[in-house]
């Protein structure tokens, strides 16, 4: 069945998959790149993905913290005008809005019910927790994703493991921080898939978007190192650079309840960044 969609925030990493993603699939797409404080159409949608926001890497966030609150406006504005023009709403959340002691301990599968019952590790999580709590509010169904580490071809330096990667190609294998520091890294189009299929359900749900293994960026170095120079080297740490949360792995036993994976292993997913980065 064809949708009529708009996509927020379509110049972004996310957003501007989702389009080419949904354009694939035969869905009528909106792919709107304007500034959502002042450029919203008067027109009718059947889905709104809402991908704008001030976003970026590690530093990004940390050394812009009034600029990442000014997502709480733009979502505001952003969900009054869908609750009027927008039979359905999708949201990227994130799994940096799951409470701090959650990131702090190994290994803890983050749950969708364990949301919003402590505070957040940054201002970027507490922004995404405020948006979930605007969204309950709204006459018309939600769906809610809370995506852990998306990654793939075309992603901003600013980012992981596109950066691991151009340090990899200069002869470096180096990591932020202490590199013990963990991560759930989903592959870009089985987090696509995820995103279509919320399009076609009906109910409001809130879900997971992880793989559910945690993977220490000391490992992604390695990995990312030896595909690049067919070699393994010893990583560097960066710890005069900002590490970021502890540990975020997800749970997918609701994933799974649905019949969604996301079954691309990280070295598919380099190998498919460093051949897009030869291109």
């Amino acid at each position: 069945m064809c949708m009529k969609v708009l996509i927020t925030g379509a110049d972004g990493f996310l957003g501007s998959n989702t389009a080419r993603y949904l354009k694939e699939k035969g869905h009528d797409v909106t792919a709107f790149t304007q500034d959502v404080r002042r450029n919203l159409p008067y027109e009718r949608f059947d889905c709104l993905y809402h991908f704008a926001a001030f976003v970026g890497g590690r530093k990004g966030i940390d050394n812009n913290k009034w600029l990442i609150t000014e997502n709480i406006e733009i979502d505001r504005i952003t969900f009054k005008w869908a609750d009027e023009f927008c039979k359905k709403i999708i949201y990227p959340s994130s799994c940096a809005a799951y409470p701090t002691y959650l990131q702090e301990a190994p290994n803890t599968p983050m749950h969708e019910e364990q949301f919003g019952s402590s505070k957040t590790f940054d201002l970027y999580g507490l922004a995404k927790l405020v948006a979930e709590s605007m969204l309950r509010t709204l006459d018309i169904p939600v769906h809610v994703m809370r995506p852990f580490s998306i990654y793939g071809p075309g992603q901003d330096m600013d980012y992981p493991l596109p950066a691991i990667i151009q340090r990899a190609k200069q002869g470096e294998c180096s990591v932020w921080g202490s590199g013990t520091q963990t991560r759930d890294w989903v592959y870009i189009d089985d987090a696509l898939k995820i995103f279509e299929y919320l399009l076609h359900k009906q109910e409001s749900t809130t879900v997971n978007i992880a793989t559910g293994k945690a993977i220490t960026f000391k490992q992604v170095a390695e990995t990312v190192y030896k595909l690049v120079h067919g070699i393994t080297a010893p990583v560097k740490t960066q710890t005069n650079e900002p590490e970021g949360a502890g540990h975020r792995v997800g749970s997918t036993e609701r994933m799974e309840s649905l019949g969604l994976h996301c079954n691309t292993t990280l070295e598919y997913g380099i190998r498919k960044m460093i051949q897009w980065s030869q291109d």
